[in-house]
């Protein structure tokens, strides 16, 4: 397009804004500044999806599958079995770890980012969050408080839609913004006793999904298929619900470049950034957009490997260290009680309805050998495959029937998000000995447990003991380690804000304290991770730090 330009003697378009990068933290940053009159250009290292294209959204009948469950490879999967889920861990695309510590990086290349595909849990961080370091004197205190960030949870709330209920839990806010909660399943109400047995308290789960029709966009009906794309967009993503709807708006103010694999953030000769430089995968030719300002916002990990390899805002030394992710424990077992049960409409709905907070705070004289906490988010699905249980029940006929009808439904996983420290053994650098297949270094992750992180976990299978003792649970499986690093897809902290430039990379409002015109929205920008979803906070911030700039621009500051 602008080599065209520039053969017509054309010069190519300065933006006030490029922001690199579609997900919660691109989506809500373009949704906020487009809106405010500013020529904006987005850029994204994958393709812009078809809404009814694309995803298979419902899973077809099992009996159409030719494979009978046996799939293609990764890399030619049969086209029955096809999702779009596309994940950057491949040839083309490698990141590296060192010896014996693996971790597990999902990309997803298309417009919109993770949104597409994240479990939509919208929790917020709570007062103590943003200065637990003044506490327990671990990890790294934020600049901000609540009280900054609640006006911002208000807007990103309002906009998504979510469902939830005032619960007066220590560990949660409550908001007045809250959609009709989602009805509890009968797997719920199962969990909920064992829970309550045990002496742990649920609460209803807050998500960014419509229990209601909301602004246009249906109600959900509970497909139970939202990790295959929502086909009437009844949870956030920001491919569908910001970036098309701002191409349909402002078709002359808002750009999307997709295909876009941003390589260098460029500086002028006054230090300040002046574009991006970024190669087409669909041709391989490098490009360039020029922009008065630019807004990071790759995630966390891609993020940091941009910032790198700009060689830009890093006089800290600080940008991809305090690596923070959330240490995820898994454990399963099948409750008596949930044989044979009748189902409701919405019981096959992916994951549960309920979420089990943080309860160390009723807990006040237990004495722990870790720091923080976690929070369990409990899933019970029903799918038209029957589950591994089922699958090695041998036999036919009726009596085989109505033992694959009594375990069906009565599966129920517990999965816990746990908050994890910042670390001088957590970080993640440049590769320089492996190049992806643009020629650019790959990252290397070095992501160990700790001690505070084995003795989370070793407490964590404890509670989950404790939770399926009280409900007479049967084929309990607990884990024998945590889950890979890289499992919670909750990458934080790599370029975190701070109070002080020779300690942190970001201010308070995101913007970097070395090149004023650069920001970094998503999860980089964490100074904790707490052991909530971090999206709401994300879209929180970015919110905020949009509002800062558009005030900026009119001093003049920017």
């Amino acid at each position: 397009m602008w080599s065209q330009q520039r053969r017509r003697g054309v010069s190519p378009p300065v933006y006030d804004v490029v922001i690199v990068g579609s997900g919660a933290a691109g989506g809500t940053a373009a949704w906020t500044l487009v809106q405010a009159g500013l020529k904006v250009a987005m850029l994204d290292a994958g393709p812009l999806r078809k809404h009814l294209e694309d995803f298979i959204y419902h899973d077809p009948w099992p009996y159409d599958d030719p494979y009978r469950g046996f799939k293609g490879s990764t890399e030619n999967p049969d086209e029955f079995t096809k999702k779009y889920k596309l994940e950057g861990n491949t040839k083309d695309e490698p990141y590296t770890t060192p010896e014996k510590m693996p971790y597990d990086w999902f990309r997803a290349r298309n417009v919109g980012g993770r949104t597409m595909f994240w479990g939509r849990f919208a929790n917020r961080f709570n007062e103590a969050d943003f200065k637990m370091r003044s506490k327990d004197g671990q990890g790294l205190d934020w600049p901000i408080e609540y009280k900054d960030l609640a006006p911002y949870y208000d807007k990103a709330e309002i906009f998504m839609g979510v469902c939830g209920a005032k619960e007066n839990h220590p560990d949660l806010p409550d908001s007045d913004n809250f959609l009709p909660p989602v009805a509890y399943k009968c797997s719920d109400v199962a969990i909920k006793k064992a829970a309550e047995k045990a002496g742990i308290r649920s609460i209803r789960v807050r998500r960014a999904m419509l229990t209601k029709a909301y602004n246009g966009y249906a109600q959900c009906h509970y497909c139970s298929g939202c990790e295959n794309g929502c086909e009437t967009h009844s949870f956030y993503n920001s491919a569908f619900r910001q970036v098309v709807p701002l191409m349909k708006k402002f078709p002359k103010t808002f750009t999307l470049i997709p295909n876009a694999m941003a390589r260098k953030i460029n500086v002028n000769a006054k230090g300040l950034a002046s574009g991006v430089s970024f190669i087409d995968r669909t041709t391989g030719k490098d490009r360039e957009v020029k922009a008065r300002t630019v807004v990071v916002a790759c995630g966390t990990l891609e993020s940091t490997r941009l910032l790198l390899m700009s060689n830009i805002a890093n006089s800290s030394g600080m940008i991809g260290r305090n690596f923070i992710e959330h240490l995820d424990v898994g454990a399963q077992a099948y409750f008596p009680e949930l044989f044979f049960k009748d189902r409701e409409a919405g019981d096959g709905i992916g994951g549960s309805h309920i979420v089990i907070p943080w309860f160390g705070y009723f807990r006040p004289d237990e004495k722990r050998d870790f720091v923080r906490g976690f929070q369990i988010e409990p899933s019970s699905r029903i799918r038209m495959r029957p589950d591994k249980n089922a699958k090695s029940i041998r036999g036919f006929g009726s009596e085989y029937k109505k033992e694959v009808r009594k375990w069906t439904g009565a599966r129920v996983v517990l999965a816990s998000h746990g908050e994890m420290l910042p670390s001088p053994k957590k970080f993640v650098e440049l590769d320089q000995t492996v190049k992806d297949k643009w020629g650019m270094p790959v990252l290397k992750i070095h992501h160990p447990w700790e001690s505070n992180d084995i003795n989370m976990y070793k407490y964590m299978r404890r509670t989950y003991e404790e939770i399926f003792a009280a409900g007479k649970a049967v084929d309990v499986r607990l884990p024998e380690n945590p889950d890979t690093p890289g499992h919670s897809i909750h990458e934080m902290g790599t370029a975190h804000m701070g109070g002080d430039p020779k300690t942190s990379v970001l201010n308070q409002f995101n913007q970097s304290w070395d090149v004023k015109n650069l920001f970094v929205m998503d999860a980089a920008a964490f100074a904790s991770g707490t052991h909530k979803n971090p999206t709401l906070t994300i879209m929180a911030l970015a919110w905020r730090a949009s509002e800062y700039m558009l005030d900026e621009m009119k001093k003049k500051n920017l």
